[in-house]
């Protein structure tokens, strides 16, 4: 599998020339991904991409999503608002773009690795799901295709234990599954709101969390046979039914959820909640990217407007740090082999 990504590294760079990185986008630089490398102090820009025509910025794109690879952690794939999928095997050194041409360009919503294989990737683009089992030299995009006017896949999960099973959430709130690696699929739940967040429970991959955009959470404890729809026990936090986003410890023993009302957390994976107090008073501000140390839940980062802040303590004191873009921040990734590292992906609006 190294192999293989290095052979992709190296077909590139063989032909790489002067040229730039095509594809629309807007015309500030400061934009991309940034990389802290001491939890959020300092930030550098990581801009540098190589391509067929010559190197090329990411510092003008629109970055959605990022993914790491938990086999290698030096290996990340990011999604983009407009010129589609990218990825690195040096950390965000540099960037390097698929042979395949329809993930050159476009709006790419979730990456997931497969945890038991690095060359096995899932990428979400608008109604269809690619595959590549061979460290991206090319993709099926056949995997999954919505056929459902204007629903779009939102999310994709894998499970670790049987990575032949996997999960989709659409915008229109269904959540798909599929048992056989995608070579049939059938509708687990219709939620009817759009699919924010999928959790695979790192203790127990039986386990489901799902969050939604405006109908609060659902959890499967039976690998969908049955769900639980999880929003009484929200009711105590004004506007926690709208979840953003989910992260979880490497043990699955601690979950935070971005909602409007706030941070909150659970023990449980879901079932039950308790707020996380923050700087601002609840439904202040939008949290608009999170992040957790999947080793030690009481290092929690996150992201409001221009605003960086961070825990130590988990939740019980804050620090704040200016943001190093003018632009909004979309989404923040931690280095689970170093904590310390942090990205940052921004984005103009969305």
């Amino acid at each position: 599998m190294r192999i293989l990504k290095l052979f992709s590294l190296l077909s590139l760079l063989l032909f790489t020339g002067v040229g730039c990185f095509g594809g629309s986008a807007t015309s500030s630089t400061d934009g991309g991904i940034f990389l802290s490398a001491d939890g959020g102090d300092k930030w550098q820009q990581l801009t540098t991409v190589l391509t067929a025509e010559g190197i090329g910025t990411l510092a003008t794109s629109q970055v959605l999503t990022m993914e790491i690879d938990p086999q290698d952690t030096q290996t990340i794939y990011v999604g983009t608002l407009q010129r589609g999928l990218l990825y690195t095997y040096d950390g965000g050194v540099s960037w390097m773009r698929p042979r395949t041409e329809s993930l050159k360009e476009g709006k790419i919503r979730d990456v997931e690795v497969d945890p038991t294989d690095e060359c096995t990737v899932y990428v979400t683009k608008d109604e269809r799901l690619y595959k590549t089992t061979n460290c991206s030299r090319d993709f099926d995009s056949e995997v999954y295709v919505e056929t459902r006017s204007g629903v779009m896949i939102t999310r994709v999960a894998v499970d670790w234990y049987n990575p032949d099973i996997l999960w989709l959430g659409l915008s229109n709130g269904d959540i798909l599954k599929s048992e056989s690696g995608g070579t049939t699929w059938k509708t687990s739940i219709s939620t009817g709101s759009y699919i924010t967040s999928l959790l695979v429970n790192n203790a127990d991959s039986r386990t489901i969390l799902a969050a939604t955009e405006s109908d609060g959470l659902y959890k499967s404890q039976d690998q969908g046979a049955s769900w639980t729809h999880i929003e009484k026990e929200l009711s105590d936090y004004s506007q926690a039914n709208y979840v953003n986003f989910l992260v979880q410890t490497n043990v699955g023993d601690k979950v935070l959820a971005a909602t409007k009302y706030g941070l909150i957390s659970s023990t449980d994976f879901g079932s039950t909640w308790s707020k996380i107090d923050l700087l601002s008073a609840p439904g202040q501000v939008i949290i608009r990217a999170l992040a957790m140390d999947p080793e030690n839940a009481d290092t929690i980062y996150y992201s409001a407007a221009s605003t960086f802040y961070r825990s130590l303590d988990g939740g019980q004191t804050w620090t704040t740090d200016k943001l190093p873009t003018t632009r909004l921040p979309q989404y923040l990734l931690v280095n689970p082999e170093n904590p310390s590292q942090v990205y940052l992906s921004v984005v103009t609006e969305y």
